[in-house]
């Protein structure tokens, strides 16, 4: 039997709205993380869950894979090739993105009802820093973005719908995404 890659359709369809596959289209995607049955693979950009055989995808390959078959719950890809390493890319520059804990995950319980809180920075050399507050109860997943000014603000306002879609379909849960600019201090003194 040939290695085979699924991918659940509703995911791609969320993460990557733009992208048309159909039967024999080819696709290139970087493992980004495995795990014993499952990985995450990058596709255009776009991080997406994969179920994965146990002989292709160790972290960090590329592979070459071409779509088998679409049904609405799954694509299907089978491996066509694991891209040499020697061909592949550089690795990204020393700056890119970096993600660090501003608040650790703590969990209360108010009313009867647990929840599950935890406070990130991400920062990058384009964006500047955003901010991120993530709230988790059993029925709703909240997050509060905070970004520079300007641009960053614009392009995190943009993508807003994007995230709460993606957080509704991952999470199970209704979902609540508010973007805000981050007021800078001000000072006065002459």
């Amino acid at each position: 039997m040939e290695p085979v890659v699924s991918v659940q359709t509703l995911l791609l369809k969320t993460q990557l709205p733009e992208v048309t596959l159909r039967e024999g289209t080819s696709v290139v995607a970087r493992v980004l993380s495995r795990g014993e049955s499952h990985g995450v693979l990058v596709i255009a950009g776009v991080p997406l869950t994969a179920t994965l055989p146990e002989e292709i995808g160790k972290a960090g390959e590329t592979l070459r894979l071409s779509v088998a078959d679409v049904t609405p719950e799954r694509v299907t890809l089978r491996l066509d090739a694991v891209v040499n390493p020697a061909a592949q890319p550089p690795p990204p520059p020393a700056d890119r993105p970096r993600v660090t804990i501003q608040d650790p995950p703590t969990r209360t319980t108010a009313g009867g009802e647990e929840r599950s809180r935890v406070a990130l920075s991400f920062q990058s050399p384009s964006l500047g820093r955003l901010d991120l507050r993530i709230e988790l109860t059993a029925g709703r997943v909240t997050v509060d973005v905070e970004t520079p000014a300007g641009r960053p603000y614009e392009l995190a306002d943009a993508a807003a719908p994007r995230l709460h879609d993606g957080l509704q379909v991952r999470t199970g849960r209704d979902a609540a995404v508010q973007v805000r600019p981050r007021r800078e201090p001000l000072d006065l003194y002459a």
